[in-house]
């Protein structure tokens, strides 16, 4: 049974970088023999504040945010789903302590990579630079998407774009959460909501 789960990660893993670059099969048994895994419970941060981050993730089950703390407030700035990503990318490439918090919302599935671990890979595995390079430009893609979004889409154009991009985002979150990464209050939201719901 753990045998079976740990094939069918490694699959939906390499699936994944598939799309980017073709990893020989004694490339794949040394990135595996790198690779950990979490297994976390709904409400567990992954990223605290202010704490050095040296571990890169990719989501396998779950879905998880990145926040800010603000004069209080939590300001949500990403979520996630499977098949992607995350960290606190700033941290994990400078050492400085991380500014975000990372929690998840739901139970979660990662596998892990450690810095000095991906430091290794990158002189053993040739396509490996090429590979993370792929997943940092994705990155900035939808930082910069996000910018984008912000500054030229109203509130309601926010809402519609994540209901036509990421529909299943709007049952895994919660909507106060789900508010601030749209940059308005929950009680906006809501009318937004009611107001999409009886346009004809």
């Amino acid at each position: 049974m753990v045998k079976h789960r740990v094939l069918l990660m490694t699959e939906q893993f390499f699936t994944y970088t598939d799309r980017y670059v073709k990893f020989t099969q004694p490339d794949k048994d040394l990135l595996l023999a790198a690779l950990g895994s979490k297994h976390l419970e709904a409400k567990t941060e992954l990223v605290s504040y202010d704490k050095p981050v040296d571990e890169l993730y990719f989501i396998l089950k779950g879905c998880l945010r990145k926040y800010f703390v603000k004069e209080g407030q939590q300001i949500t700035v990403y979520i996630a789903t499977p098949n992607s990503f995350i960290a606190a990318f700033d941290s994990f490439m400078t050492g400085t302590n991380s500014q975000e918090i990372i929690e998840c919302l739901e139970p979660c599935e990662l596998l892990v990579l450690k810095k000095a671990d991906l430091e290794h890979l990158y002189c053993q595995i040739p396509l490996m630079n090429e590979f993370i390079r792929k997943v940092l430009e994705l990155t900035l893609i939808q930082i910069q998407q996000t910018l984008t979004m912000y500054i030229l889409d109203n509130p309601e154009e926010r809402y519609v774009k994540l209901l036509s991009q990421n529909p299943d985002i709007l049952q895994r979150v919660p909507q106060h959460m789900l508010a601030t990464y749209l940059g308005i209050t929950p009680t906006s939201l809501s009318r937004i909501r009611k107001r999409i719901i009886t346009k004809p």
